[in-house]
């Protein structure tokens, strides 16, 4: 299997360095989803694909959090985020390398993949990677590209340039979009006790190469079940034809 990108592109400094650093720079989705999470200054953090910290800046100041680490494999945007906020330990590197080595027997309230794991090309072990460093009672925070139909994890057909001035030019990203029904069966998989999603249809960016013309935006909260036992409860705010297909 193909190795995550470690993207060199200085595309990514460039962004967030002013973006997604304030509350309201996050998506409609992603802030349905975090408000309900009781979040405050004593729940800890682990933020996959973090670009310069800017989630930590933003949930401080709107809920007081101060544990916050973030992951990201680019070097000049973890760099840069170090910078920015220099209460937080930003680790650059791939989880998945990360997940062996210094964050090995590391869990956390909160676990974050805000438009992160889809981006990469080993989606699965990503996604099971984040699940493992979830505490007990605690939660995964995930957005996803959604579809009713068949999904493409294919790069070859579906991939997005990293590149902030809308062109069509520079690094590749994967971009992944998921069969709504499987992701919600391989969610299943890990016994959550719930499942909170919020989303909408949108188009695919101008920057993407993909098949589909309408995707739905899709941010969820996976909680890491207390009890031994019990169904899943779901509370799912997605577009009907999405919806239909995660209810079963």
């Amino acid at each position: 299997m193909s190795s995550n990108i470690v993207y060199q592109t200085d595309q990514l400094v460039r962004y967030f360095a002013h973006n997604r650093v304030a509350w309201a720079q996050f998506y409609k989705s992603e802030r349905a989803i975090i408000e309900r999470l009781d979040l405050n200054a004593y729940r800890t953090i682990l933020d996959i694909g973090c670009g310069c910290g800017g989630l930590g800046l933003a949930l401080h100041d709107r809920f007081g959090v101060t544990e916050y680490t973030g992951v990201e494999i680019n070097s000049l945007a973890a760099a840069e985020g170090r910078q920015m906020n220099p209460r937080a330990q930003i680790l650059c590197g791939d989880i998945l390398d990360l997940s062996r080595n210094e964050l090995a027997e590391r869990r956390f309230d909160v676990v974050f993949s805000l438009s992160c794991v889809d981006w990469n090309v080993r989606f699965e072990e990503m996604l099971c990677a984040a699940w493992r460093h979830v505490e007990t009672g605690g939660y995964l925070v995930a957005t996803f590209r959604l579809v009713s139909t068949e999904g493409c994890a294919d790069m070859s057909r579906s991939y997005q340039y990293i590149n902030y001035d809308g062109v069509r030019s520079g690094e590749r990203a994967a971009y992944i979009v998921l069969d709504a029904r499987a992701l919600m069966e391989r969610l299943r998989r890990f016994e959550p006790g719930e499942i909170h999603a919020f989303g909408y249809w949108g188009k695919p960016s101008a920057t993407a190469v993909t098949p589909y013309e309408r995707l739905c935006f899709a941010a969820f909260s996976i909680r890491k079940r207390t009890e031994a036992t019990g169904a899943v409860q779901l509370q799912l705010q997605l577009p009907a034809e999405i919806h239909d297909a995660m209810v079963f």
